[in-house]
């Protein structure tokens, strides 16, 4: 296994009602789990390969709980990254290696990988309010949470064993949609999260 790291911001979007019961081993609130999330890339090596500004998204799709298993899902890194990078980031999302969530969904839980894509993302978010456009495929828009009276509310999770994040401040997914092969969704206002990370082959670690 390689040694690698990067930190990177974070965005991930789902079916579930704001806070993702998923977070907390409960049951998906539709009984089944489409997700997905991106990163864009601060800082970060694989080997020799320097990953700095490097965007990438992985989707999965799951017909139950996700650790029933039986997944489908697809990695999409941005076209404005190398032959080198796009090699370095296929083996980090698709978990070959290691990297804790990307091991375990891309080795345990997905049983059907469709073919990588290389395509134009865009991730404009800041403090939890933007867009993030995976060219011709999907995107998200995601807001601060709100009460009825329109008080803007700013509720974070703590997670410290967290495989994903370990601090992530809930946001609305105010739309979200997806339409890849039979990657096929369309939300609005469900969970949302954005968060800064680390991540090691070991995991995450920050």
């Amino acid at each position: 296994m390689k040694s690698w790291q990067f930190e990177a911001d974070y965005f991930t979007a789902c079916n579930c009602d704001w806070g993702c019961p998923c977070n907390f081993n409960a049951r998906p609130t539709e009984g089944r789990c489409m997700g997905w999330g991106a990163w864009r890339i601060g800082t970060g090596r694989f080997g020799a390969t320097e990953l700095d500004s490097v965007r990438f998204a992985l989707f999965y799709q799951f017909p139950g709980s996700v650790e029933q298993g039986e997944g489908t899902a697809c990695l999409y890194i941005d076209s404005e990254s190398s032959a080198a990078q796009q090699e370095a980031i296929e083996a980090i999302g698709t978990g070959k290696e290691g990297g804790g969530i990307f091991e375990l969904f891309g080795l345990d839980l997905v049983s059907t990988w469709l073919p990588t894509k290389v395509v134009p993302i865009d991730f404009a978010i800041s403090d939890g309010v933007g867009l993030v456009r995976i060219d011709g495929i999907g995107e998200a828009d995601s807001e601060l949470l709100s009460y009825p009276d329109g008080s803007v509310i700013r509720p974070v999770e703590h997670l410290p064993h967290g495989i994903e994040f370990k601090q992530g401040l809930m946001t609305n997914a105010r739309r979200w949609h997806w339409h890849d092969e039979d990657l096929l969704a369309n939300y609005a206002n469900k969970y949302g999260a954005v968060a800064h990370v680390e991540f090691t082959q070991e995991g995450c670690v920050g």
